[in-house]
């Protein structure tokens, strides 16, 4: 059975779909408010906030599920997607 796990940090967000501990399909996006797969230093008044960025992750794996017919009690958040993910985002 696949589930979603997601993942924010400052620089943008990371939505992966796990099938029997694999990654499948990954989809990442950046913290640019224009160019959603660019990544700008966090302080510029041209990125979007963390909180923010926390959303879209959130909307975006359940707009995933929904497409793959995940139910919704298999999403969560990824502590340990996040902070592999804070390694790989430096702008």
């Amino acid at each position: 059975m696949q589930s979603i796990i997601y993942a924010a940090t400052g620089c943008g967000y990371c939505v992966q779909v796990i099938d029997g501990g694999e990654v499948v399909y990954e989809y990442t996006a950046g913290n640019h408010q224009k160019e959603s797969q660019a990544v700008i230093d966090p302080s510029s008044p041209r990125a979007v906030k963390h909180g923010q960025l926390k959303r879209w992750a959130r909307q975006t794996a359940c707009e995933i599920a929904n497409e793959r017919g995940i139910p919704a009690t298999l999403i969560e958040y990824g502590a340990d997607l996040e902070a592999q993910f804070k390694d790989q985002d430096e702008p």
